[in-house]
Parts: C-alpha cells; sequence; structure tokens
C-alpha cells in the first residue's frame, strides 16, 4: 500500500527541503557531514520509492568518496531536486535522471 497523495506531497516537500539545506551549507559542511546529508536524503528516497533521486543521491556519494567537491556537487544537487519533485518515480525517470548527470558532467 503506497502513501496517499497528501503524505507523498509531505514526503516530496521534505526532500526539497533538505536538498536545498544542504546547497545554502555546502561551503560550511565537512565532506564527512555532506556525505552524510547525502545519505540521509537517499535513505528516505529509498524508503519512499523515490528511485531517481535514490540513484542520483547514490551518485554523488561515490563522488564525494572519490574527494570530488565543488561545482559538480551543485549540479548533483540540482537535479536531484528536480527528481525530488518529479512525478515519475520509475526506472525510466531513474535513466534519464542519470543520462542528465553525465551530460551535465561531461559539458
Amino acid at each position: 500500500m503506497g502513501l496517499g497523495n497528501e503524505a507523498l506531497l509531505m514526503v516530496r516537500a521534505g526532500l526539497c527541503d533538505r536538498i536545498d539545506g544542504i546547497a545554502a551549507g555546502l561551503n560550511h559542511l565537512s565532506s564527512a557531514r555532506l556525505y552524510d546529508h547525502v545519505d540521509a536524503v537517499r535513505r528516505v528516497a529509498l524508503d519512499h520509492g523515490f528511485l531517481p533521486l535514490a540513484q542520483l543521491s547514490r551518485g554523488l556519494e561515490a563522488a564525494l568518496a572519490a574527494g570530488e567537491r565543488g561545482v559538480m556537487v551543485l549540479g548533483y544537487l540540482d537535479l536531484m531536486r528536480d527528481a525530488a519533485a518529479c512525478e515519475r518515480l520509475d526506472a525510466q525517470a531513474s535513466e534519464a535522471y542519470l543520462a542528465a548527470i553525465s551530460v551535465r558532467l561531461a559539458g
């Protein structure tokens, strides 16, 4: 049994708030704290079936673990916010978001 519309909207809003908070505090967060915040978003996304957001979060976690920071993180956070607000939660939407981050990072 899935979440009702109101509950789903509250989860979406909470995820967007978390992502916005990460972006706002990016310059003040240690790498470990940044990773923890992204991991928290990923866990909530997985718990509620937000597959595109969970996969983007996983990608950002991998980049952070490899020592990446800076503009790349903002690109991920921007797409993560879009994914949190997106109505589609299926595998095809995940593929589209992963392709978008690949293009963004390559450009």
